[in-house]
């Protein structure tokens, strides 16, 4: 079980304090808001009605080997700022904040954030991707430059072998695994003599470059 904090209890916020309870992990919310911290008092280890620009409030509910500080402040640039502030001076070491803006971003950063997250604009690049590749299941970014990602097989691939599709070959691409769409069940590593269905799912790995070849 880790110890998380949620400070600022937006929309994003919310579901991240419940679904990190849900999983069993210990979650202590704060919130100025008290009708907030009604709302999810129930589902969280610990609610509280404070203020996470105070210093003081800061050093006194939160404690420096917390696995996870998450500032969802939605209100201002300015309070993200002040309790990313805080929190750093504190020593604690995985500060993850959304970010209103390029530059309150920057601002962030220099300050030791250890994570910038834009969660509006990260569900609208990730809808547009979805939109403009239809096959495209799911897309887990690993660096710059490389991607994990689940598609469903190009009609092409249907009824032939891995090895005779030379997908390293033809793209620079591997398969590490085949998911059953009927059974969600996964084919881990699968050897040469794999056959493509219809009704599985590939999980790739590769460049972004070399996957956009396929055509997805």
């Amino acid at each position: 079980m880790k110890q998380f904090v949620v400070i600022g209890l937006g929309r994003f916020g919310m579901n991240l304090a419940a679904a990190l309870a849900e999983a069993g992990h210990e979650v202590l919310v704060i919130d100025e808001d008290k009708k907030k911290i009604e709302a999810i008092k129930e589902k969280v280890t610990h609610a509280v009605v404070a203020d996470a620009t105070d210093k003081q409030v800061i050093s006194e509910f939160v404690t420096a080997d917390v696995d996870t500080v998450v500032v969802g402040v939605n209100e201002s640039m300015e309070a993200s700022t002040l309790a990313t502030l805080y929190l750093k001076e504190m020593g604690v070491k995985e500060v993850i904040v959304k970010a209103t803006s390029d530059d309150h971003a920057k601002i962030l950063k220099a300050l030791g954030a250890t994570e910038i997250i834009y969660p509006e604009k990260d569900v609208a690049l990730r809808l547009a991707e979805r939109l403009s590749t239809p096959n495209l299941i799911e897309h887990l970014p690993l660096t710059p430059e490389y991607s994990i990602v689940e598609i469903t097989p190009p009609e092409d691939f249907l009824g032939k072998t891995l090895r005779s599709l030379e997908l390293r070959k033809e793209y620079g691409i591997v398969v590490i695994a085949v998911k059953d769409m009927l059974t969600n069940t996964f084919h881990l590593i699968p050897g040469g003599e794999y056959e493509i269905r219809a009704d599985t799912a590939l999980i790739i790995i590769g460049k972004k470059s070399d996957i956009e070849k396929l055509d997805v």
